[in-house]
C-alpha cells in the first residue's frame, strides 16, 4: 500500500537543498505531495518530507498566523457536549450578542481571521434560512429575527478580519 506525504502543518523548508552538493545524493523534487513507498527507509521518508511544500491555498492560510474558532449553539444552553437535533430552538435564548466586541478583542490580540460554526451536526442554523425552521428563526433571539452569522460578518468587515464559515453536513433528524 502506498502512502502520500502531504503538507499538514508547518514543515521546515531549510533542509530542502542541503543534500544537493553531496556526491550521489538523492535529488528530490519539491512538491505538495510526494509518494512514500513501503520500501522507503526512515531517512528517505524524512528527506521526502523535507521537500514537501504547501499548496498556494495552504500557504495563504499560514499567512493568517493567529485565528480564532467560535462554536456555540443550543448546547451552550443545554450544557450537553453533543446535541442530537431534537432540542427545542426556544432554548437558544441568546440575550446580549456583541460581535463587535468579539472582533475588537480578536483584532487587539493580533488575530487575522475567525472561523465560525454556523451549523453543526445538530442542524441548528445561526442565520436566517428558508430551508429549515431549526435555527435562530425559531428561537427567542431577537424575536426570531436574529442572524448571528450576518452580525459577525459585518463586524469582521468593520475590524478587517477574514471570516471562514464552518458548516457540518451531517444533520440529526427529528
Amino acid at each position: 500500500m502506498h502512502k502520500i506525504v502531504q503538507y499538514v502543518a508547518i514543515i521546515s523548508l531549510f533542509a530542502a537543498c542541503s543534500h544537493k552538493s553531496e556526491p550521489n545524493a538523492l535529488v528530490m523534487p519539491v512538491s505538495n505531495t510526494i509518494e512514500v513507498k513501503d520500501t522507503d527507509s526512515k531517512d528517505s521518508i524524512l528527506l521526502k518530507a523535507a521537500h514537501v511544500v504547501p499548496t498556494t491555498n495552504q500557504h495563504e492560510a499560514l499567512q493568517n498566523e493567529f485565528i480564532t474558532f467560535i462554536h456555540f449553539g443550543p448546547n451552550t444552553f443545554t450544557r450537553m457536549e453533543w446535541g442530537n437535533g431534537m432540542e427545542d430552538p426556544k432554548i437558544f435564548d441568546l440575550q446580549n450578542l456583541d460581535t463587535d466586541q468579539w472582533c475588537k478583542a480578536m483584532k487587539d490580540a493580533g488575530m487575522k481571521m475567525v472561523i465560525f460554526t454556523a451549523k453543526h451536526h445538530d442542524g441548528f442554523v445561526l442565520w436566517q434560512s428558508r430551508y429549515t425552521d431549526h435555527g435562530v428563526m425559531s428561537s427567542p433571539f431577537k424575536e426570531g429575527k436574529g442572524d448571528v452569522l450576518k452580525e459577525l460578518s459585518e463586524s469582521c468587515k468593520k475590524y478587517g478580519l477574514k471570516l471562514g464559515v464552518y458548516l457540518s453536513r451531517q444533520i440529526c433528524s427529528k
